[in-house]
């Protein structure tokens, strides 16, 4: 058989008016919806003893649009919470660590699912988001007694302790500032342990029940000491680290860059030779002779010079992308796991990449201009050959 939900009961708490101390007095059945929820609670017993609702009226006063006196106490605890107000739902110690999953606020007249949230609603989830925060730091939190417990320079315990009139002071960004520094994954365990050692150096001198709120009003305190001890941290830990790593692959990059062009330095030397080869040893021919046969060998000699140094050329191309693109990785490698530091080694990688592409762009150049060699060769041997190739052939 079909059981009550939540869902069902918080038409009933929004449409209840409810007294001073929190008991309910009248409700207005708005909706054939709500109708039909009072008559399932009225008739079926599970329903009645799980939703905590008892109509007091008589039978044929349910009708939509119609009020009914009734008695509204909390549900089973499986199926939601039913609290006064918002100090009512962490009034348990598990709720302050952790939002309730469904619940209903009377007085804030807020469920747990509402797209408009009161400002105590928005405060109480910005502190269970410093609370998850700083169980990240600490060593060990009990969630049935709303503990945590640091460990660092020394012990130290705080329960979480807090009203919602506490909160009106917590700056949701200072909090997300934490979290993102926190959760960061380079250097987790640093930050953890650092901010674990704040925490307690902040609170070891104030009375246990009192260190949580003091956390609250000294939230800028404790981000500012945190990220400057990391600052420190990564400063002395990574920099010779970085520095000596990076300078080991700049030049090893370095020298792949030149090796590059140093492969292919005897070929690129050995145009300036075919050069004057080819414009001074072509012969006018006229006929199918020695200096026909002399002119055809120098420009297809010409031809493979040049298509071979172009597939050298080309592979070096290739090669500088392939060097290219570690570059990158190594960028952003750089960028992702050394974040603090990591501006002052950038430019490096900036100026390699730079080279890659003044490489190629001279590679390029090259290539057009034996290509444009080539085709100036072949018409010289036109120019300086009068019988048809195909004739000579024959």
């Amino acid at each position: 058989m079909a059981k009550i939900t939540f869902d069902q009961l918080i038409p009933l708490y929004r449409n209840t008016a409810f007294g001073a101390g929190g008991t309910a007095d009248r409700l207005r059945i708005v909706d054939d919806a709500m109708l039909e929820t009072l008559k399932f609670i009225n008739a079926d017993d599970d329903a009645f003893r799980d939703s905590g609702v008892r109509i007091r009226s008589d039978v044929d006063k349910l009708v939509t649009g119609g009020e009914v006196d009734l008695e509204i106490s909390t549900p089973r605890t499986g199926l939601g919470l039913l609290a006064k107000d918002m100090d009512g739902v962490i009034a348990a110690h598990l709720h302050r660590i952790k939002e309730p999953v469904r619940y209903y606020a009377i007085i804030e007249r807020f469920a747990y699912n509402d797209a408009t949230i009161p400002d105590s609603v928005a405060h109480y989830r910005t502190v269970l988001k410093l609370v998850h925060t700083l169980s990240e730091a600490a060593a060990f939190v009990d969630p049935h007694q709303a503990e945590a417990t640091f460990l660092g320079p020394g012990r130290l315990r705080i329960p979480i302790l807090y009203k919602i009139a506490d909160l009106g002071g917590i700056s949701a960004a200072l909090v997300d500032e934490l979290e993102s520094f926190v959760f960061e994954k380079i250097h987790k365990d640093q930050k953890t342990a650092i901010l674990a050692s704040n925490v307690i150096e902040l609170c070891r001198n104030q009375p246990e029940s009192e260190r949580f709120r003091f956390l609250l009003t000294h939230l800028r305190e404790l981000v500012s000491k945190t990220q400057d001890g990391y600052r420190l941290f990564a400063s002395e830990f990574s920099y010779e680290k970085i520095k000596t790593k990076t300078e080991e692959a700049i030049n090893d990059y370095s020298n792949k860059i030149h090796k590059t062009f140093h492969d292919i330095q005897n070929q690129v030397m050995g145009v300036p030779v075919a050069t004057v080869i080819v414009a001074t040893q072509f012969k006018v021919a006229a006929t199918c002779g020695v200096e026909f046969w002399a002119n055809l060998a120098i420009s297809i000699g010409a031809t493979l010079f040049v298509l071979l140094l172009s597939i050298a050329i080309y592979n070096q191309l290739l090669t500088l992308t392939t060097i290219d693109d570690d570059l990158k990785r190594q960028k952003e490698k750089l960028h992702k796991e050394y974040a603090v530091v990591a501006a002052q080694f950038l430019l490096l990688y900036d100026r390699l990449q730079r080279r890659i592409c003044l490489h190629r762009w001279i590679l390029r150049g090259i290539v057009i201009a034996c290509w444009a060699g080539v085709i100036l060769t072949w018409y010289i041997f036109n120019r300086l050959t009068a019988p048809e190739l195909s004739a000579c052939f024959v």
